[in-house]
């Protein structure tokens, strides 16, 4: 067996125990807040185990959420998993923990979830990416470029759709669209990533790490930065010339 491969399996048991060494895990990396939807996450995690025990006769799967469960942001999601009754299918990673705790909660999972309503890009989703492991997430907002490959449209895992958009806003951000995906597509995503064989994963796992690696590295984005703000200025320049001088003046 591949070195690689037995350290995972050892950090796994570390961290999860022995009994669920040979479980199907997903992992959940946000702050227990609202628009992140951390309910509809466990209740799209309890009825995946639902499905799970009926499809296939058993409920090995484990989601560990790293968050802290009792945040004021957010519901009592301690209280949650009791009223769902997946107190043995939940693990609640709740310490602020370094670069590598970070690497090995991915590596240990089968995917990485997000179903935020409003997500601006999903750092955890494309930090999952880097370590070959397929996501289950909203099209929407950053994360609508990592879940599909804008080249070909093929997907890195699961990619949901949205069902319903809500315009809403403040008085600070006048409007903004609210991405809403359903739970019964997120049990399906989920179960699809379930069903695949192991060529399947292993391909799919090197495909997301390829692309991730590809669209997102650190040269490639810093130079498209630096011509987007080229541009930017230039173009801001050229308008300039083309409006009429103004004055202020002073009441």
């Amino acid at each position: 067996m591949n070195l690689f491969y037995k350290e995972i399996k050892k950090q796994k048991i570390n961290l999860i125990g022995d009994d669920r060494s040979d479980h199907f895990v997903g992992v959940w990396i946000n702050r227990n807040a609202k628009r992140k939807r951390p309910s509809d996450v466990l209740l799209s995690w309890k009825n995946f185990l639902d499905k799970l025990e009926k499809e296939k006769g058993h409920r090995k799967a484990t989601l560990i959420m790293h968050t802290e469960p009792t945040d004021n942001e957010g519901p009592n999601l301690f209280k949650v998993v009791e009223m769902l009754n997946i107190q043995n299918n939940v693990f609640f990673s709740r310490e602020r923990i370094g670069f590598e705790e970070m690497n090995i909660l991915y590596n240990i999972s089968d995917f990485c979830m997000n179903i935020s309503y409003a997500e601006g890009f999903g750092l955890g989703t494309l930090e999952s990416m880097m370590t070959g492991t397929p996501i289950v997430a909203a099209k929407t907002g950053g994360m609508t470029r990592q879940v599909v490959d804008h080249r070909d449209g093929t997907e890195n895992g699961v990619a949901l759709d949205i069902v319903q958009k809500t315009l809403v806003g403040s008085q600070s951000v006048p409007y903004i669209y609210e991405d809403y995906v359903s739970c019964k597509d997120v049990v399906s995503g989920i179960m699809k990533l379930y069903n695949m064989n192991k060529n399947e994963k292993e391909e799919l796992s090197k495909k997301v790490l390829k692309y991730a690696t590809e669209e997102f590295n650190l040269q490639k984005t810093v130079d498209m930065w630096h011509t987007t703000m080229i541009n930017t200025i230039t173009k801001f320049k050229k308008q300039k010339l083309k409006n009429k001088n103004f004055t202020i003046n002073e009441f």
